[in-house]
């Protein structure tokens, strides 16, 4: 496999990558996000600990990968995202590297290449999970604890997914014993994460709390018929999450 990088100037260039496994490249984006870290509300708790975690990775105090799982829609990818921007406006130590869900069989090969690099990575790879069959699965398990490769200095990865475990549960089997086995396996790898946050589903009070700060922010005030039509909106959508509150708040500065 040759290098992914066309020279180690490369990552001068941002904050944000992203490899195209068609190209065998990773490449530099220009992220902007009109959020900020402080705009993602009902998850402070989360907030905390991912971003306690990243400042010690950054000053070489132990810290973990990470595994963020739970609800749609409450912010999960974005804040790390969100994070990068928020740390790096200070300090700019920090490089977040994508790698989409389809191409996790790479990931070996990019570690091993940023593993070469003095900048910190973390490694986000967003919304993933396994089948039963998955070739990827034991290939992902090892890399975050068991291989060589899984104890990097300047690597943490963050990954995100709606799914507890990130895998499907399996309920094939002749027998009880092996039902058994086969889940354990398939939960095994979430297990290897050093920190797991969970992320929950919010109720309509939370809901309408965000609603009303995203509007402070744009310097409307939230009358009785704009929280009707939020209302109308999270039923529209079937939840109340923080993308939803964010989703209407835009409809309504337009």
């Amino acid at each position: 496999m040759t290098s992914i990088f066309e020279s180690q100037k490369k990552f001068n260039k941002s904050n944000f990558f992203v490899y195209l496994s068609k190209r065998n490249k990773i490449v530099p984006l220009d992220h902007f996000s009109i959020i900020e870290l402080e705009d993602l509300q009902e998850i402070s708790d989360q907030k905390e600990v991912i971003l306690n975690n990243t400042l010690c990775f950054l000053n070489d105090i132990p810290s973990s990968n990470i595994l963020l799982w739970g609800a749609k829609g409450m912010g999960k990818s974005t804040l790390v995202k969100c994070l990068v921007n928020h740390i790096n406006k200070k300090n700019k130590k920090i490089k977040l590297v994508e790698v989409l869900n389809n191409d996790v069989e790479y990931i070996a090969e990019i570690a091993y290449e940023l593993s070469k690099e003095k900048s910190k990575f973390i490694i986000f790879i967003d919304d993933i999970s396994f089948k039963n069959n998955d070739q990827n699965f034991k290939l992902f398990k090892s890399l975050i604890e068991g291989s060589l490769l899984s104890h990097i200095k300047n690597i943490k990865y963050y990954i995100t997914s709606n799914l507890r475990h990130l895998s499907h549960r399996k309920e094939e089997g002749s027998n009880d014993i092996e039902i058994k086995e086969a889940n354990q396996n398939l939960i095994s790898l979430s297990d290897r994460f050093g920190c797991w946050v969970g992320f929950y589903d919010s109720n309509q009070e939370q809901y309408l709390k965000m609603v009303k700060y995203y509007l402070n922010k744009y310097s409307i005030k939230l009358t009785n018929e704009i929280e009707k039509n939020a209302l109308r909106w999270s039923l529209q959508k079937g939840n109340f999450s923080g993308r939803t509150a964010f989703q209407f708040t835009n409809q309504i500065k337009r």
